[in-house]
């Protein structure tokens, strides 16, 4: 704003005080009105002046500060991307998939073999979309990876699990996954489920022989006292594939049910139930809208060890 003082004093004193009062320019009487307009036509230019640098520098901020998350997020997934490399997916007895909502994805799956014929294995739906359900994610894969290669149990993963997440976690934000490992040797199923929709167990003739139900709360909600780290332990009789999947919630927080899940996995063949849950999935949401993470994991029982 160009403010222009005219004033029948005119003497310097007057002056100085109407601009140091706050007048951009100062007028005595009488006054020309030629050079008043003068003036006011100076005083609009320069008012205009400063409206563009202001709106200059406003979007210049605005472009620093997009540029600025842009590369912190950049950063971010750089780190996220290094940590879930360790994931150890790429075995043969392994099938995946993982959709994330947005950048981060809030589910994890990881797993890593200790013998020929051991696997552990993890899936983990962290609470929220993007980089903070990421984090916690974080936090679980370091861990199943530091404590897999010390050959603990189960039971003693997943305590540890709950108790960093309920230290580390702010109140209300919890992770629920299922741990386990695979022995083809035994032919044997471990599980701790805490969280997640039923696991079911499926034959080559399509039909359900075991379901692994969550028994448990999520991780990050009960203190250590509380917690039960107890596993379910089953035998597989012939050759089979263990399903795992996290919650499959659309934009309206829609949840698809578990009748649903199971007739779109009992249509699709074995070895092809990934791409069968896919297509089923992206007939329940809506692709133009933000969506909840989704992950599925196979992981393939042999009638004989290999």
């Amino acid at each position: 704003m160009q403010i222009i003082a005219i004033s029948a004093m005119s003497d310097e004193v007057s002056i100085v005080k109407g601009l140091n009062a706050g007048a951009n320019d100062y007028i005595s009487k009488p006054f020309n009105a030629v050079i008043l307009k003068a003036k006011v036509d100076i005083a609009q230019r320069m008012a205009l002046l400063q409206t563009g640098l202001l709106d200059s520098k406003q979007k210049l901020q605005k472009y620093y500060n997009e540029n600025e998350r842009e590369r912190e997020l950049d950063f971010s997934m750089g780190v996220f991307e290094k940590i879930i490399a360790q994931s150890n997916l790429q075995d043969p007895q392994l099938g995946y998939w993982i959709k994330p909502s947005r950048r981060f994805s809030g589910d994890l799956i990881s797993a890593k073999r200790v013998s020929d014929t051991q696997l552990y294995f993890i899936l983990a739906d962290s609470t929220g979309h993007g980089l903070s359900a990421a984090l916690p994610t974080i936090i679980v894969s370091q861990l199943f990876h530091s404590l897999v290669k010390e050959y603990v149990s189960i039971s003693a993963l997943i305590k540890r699990i709950n108790a960093r997440l309920k230290q580390d976690l702010p109140l209300g934000h919890f992770v629920a996954l299922a741990v386990g490992m695979v022995d083809t040797q035994k032919k044997s199923i471990e599980i701790w489920n805490g969280g997640l929709p039923p696991l079911p167990v499926l034959n080559d003739a399509n039909k359900i022989t075991h379901s692994f139900a969550s028994r448990h709360v999520s991780c990050g909600v009960l203190k250590s006292e509380s917690f039960d780290a107890t596993t379910e332990l089953w035998h597989w009789t012939e050759q089979s594939e263990l399903f795992l999947c996290s919650d499959v919630v659309d934009h309206d927080g829609q949840l698809l049910g578990d009748d649903a899940f199971m007739a779109g996995l009992l249509s699709t063949k074995a070895g092809k139930r990934i791409s069968g849950i896919k297509h089923l999935i992206a007939g329940f949401i809506d692709p133009t809208q933000e969506q909840d993470d989704v992950s599925c994991l196979v992981i393939y029982c042999p009638e004989s060890p290999k």
